[in-house]
């Protein structure tokens, strides 16, 4: 049996009553988190132009397109929801792999109220989405050196959103792997090596177009196409497609109903690349121990890796895309009392204070930093803080908040999150609400616990 049709009966087997409590209980957290960004991230200037052009070419359908009134047919709505989920950059994460759930959630639920799903349905079918997507991502990982000239995650991740819409369209083994096989049609190219030359694109990882393309894949499937069934086996196979230069085909089901990849996703606390987050919880620490402002400090020195030194201090941002990917600017944030845990503003890019506060704050390489991001996917950094006093602070840490074996952020901290981004869109009452609905996701259908999002 080729390994393609191996990984398609495998996923068709995954059902809700064989999933473990813990991660039936992570899915939904998952859920509520990403309908909040999705909420929140559609009052972006990224949402605001894409949802626009989506909208002229729809003429509507059953898929909540969240934040707004519109309802599109799945594929856009997946799309332009995939899109707001990425624009504050509050969307899951997992170290080195990107933001798994952007490229999976988006589609399974527009999918899902396309055809009235069960929310236990749901939840599976974004489980085998987590773990289709991850598995395919470790299996395929490429070396350092070829990661540096090509990359790109939404290439991959669109298995994800594959994953979880053959499963709610109930599909065979055999259409899954058909699936499987179109899918690569409509994967976005790998641009991750492109991506911080500036301006750079609100499309982002292009999250948005990996959800429609996924299910126009499997929309494909259900009008009677066909697709290659062996697309991940041999050295022809998808992996090589991508521009990786290694391909591990046991990591695409070792431990399968054992280890679940979506139990070591972490949930993001800050609106920012997830991997300045251990440099913000230094900061941050040392400000809740010593109590000090931007008036209060000579300079901040912050010591990481040399790929984020490189890439995460170079002009003052233009737009919030760009300083996502900025630490000089994150840390001034906190330090003005202008924290990226709602998400960043357009109007903070032009706060003089910021800048001024930002030319104070210098990075260099941390010994040893680069072996342990790369081998073990930690995010060391330490940061000092020199008081106009002369007095050094320094804390140092590798594990970010909300990531496995880090501070803790779990369900009372999503919880608050979702409500702090969801509110000012739809009001505190449907906020309340559709939390609250979410979380009983399993005993309520798709449609029923997405009502109280619906905006007139």
């Amino acid at each position: 049996m080729s390994l393609t049709q191996d990984v398609a009966n495998t996923v068709v087997s995954l059902t809700y009553d064989e999933l473990p409590a813990a991660v039936v209980d992570k899915a939904k957290l998952l859920v509520l988190d990403h309908v909040g960004c999705m909420i929140a991230g559609s009052t972006s200037r990224g949402a605001r132009q894409l949802t626009p052009y989506l909208a002229r070419t729809d003429s509507g359908g059953p898929s909540t397109v969240f934040g707004t009134s519109l309802r599109f047919h799945p594929a856009n709505a997946a799309h332009a929801n995939g899109h707001s989920a990425s624009m504050l950059s509050l969307d899951d994460s997992y170290v080195l792999f990107g933001h798994p759930g952007a490229s999976i959630i988006p589609a399974a639920l527009a999918v899902a109220e396309e055809v009235n799903s069960s929310g236990k349905a749901l939840i599976a079918a974004i489980v085998g989405g987590y773990e289709m997507s991850l598995r395919l991502g470790t299996a395929m990982r490429p070396t350092e050196d070829r990661n540096r000239h090509v990359s790109g995650l939404a290439t991959w991740q669109i298995f994800g959103a594959c994953t979880a819409t053959s499963l709610l369209h109930r599909f065979s083994a055999g259409q899954i792997a058909d699936a499987y096989g179109l899918t690569p049609m409509h994967a976005p190219l790998p641009c991750g090596s492109k991506f911080y030359s500036r301006p750079m694109s609100f499309l982002k990882n292009n999250y948005g177009w990996a959800n429609k393309g996924a299910i126009t894949a499997v929309d494909l499937v259900r009008e009677g196409f066909h697709g290659n069934r062996t697309i991940f086996d041999g050295g022809d196979g998808f992996w090589a497609m991508a521009g990786s230069d290694r391909f591990e085909p046991q990591n695409m089901l070792d431990r399968w109903g054992e280890r679940y990849f979506i139990l070591e996703t972490g949930f993001k606390p800050y609106g920012v690349c997830r991997w300045i987050h251990t440099t913000i919880d230094c900061l941050r620490a040392l400000q809740k121990t010593h109590r000090f402002g931007h008036a209060d400090i000579r300079g901040v020195h912050v010591e990481t890796v040399s790929e984020f030194v490189r890439d995460f201090n170079g002009p003052w941002p233009q737009s919030t895309i760009e300083a996502v990917f900025h630490i000089p600017y994150a840390l001034a944030l906190e330090l003005h009392d202008k924290s990226s845990a709602t998400g960043l503003r357009e109007d903070d890019l032009t706060d003089e204070g910021v800048k001024q506060t930002a030319t104070r704050i210098s990075l260099s390489t941390l010994a040893g930093a680069d072996g342990v991001f790369y081998a073990e996917r930690l995010l060391p950094a330490r940061v000092s803080v020199t008081l106009q006093n002369g007095k050094t602070l320094s804390a140092q840490a590798e594990v970010p908040t909300g990531a496995p074996g880090g501070p803790a952020f779990g369900q009372t901290e999503v919880e608050a999150k979702f409500l702090t981004l969801a509110s000012p869109v739809i009001g505190a009452i449907n906020a309340a609400r559709l939390k609250d609905a979410l979380l009983e996701l399993e005993g309520l259908s798709v449609r029923d616990a997405l009502k109280p999002c619906a905006m007139t």
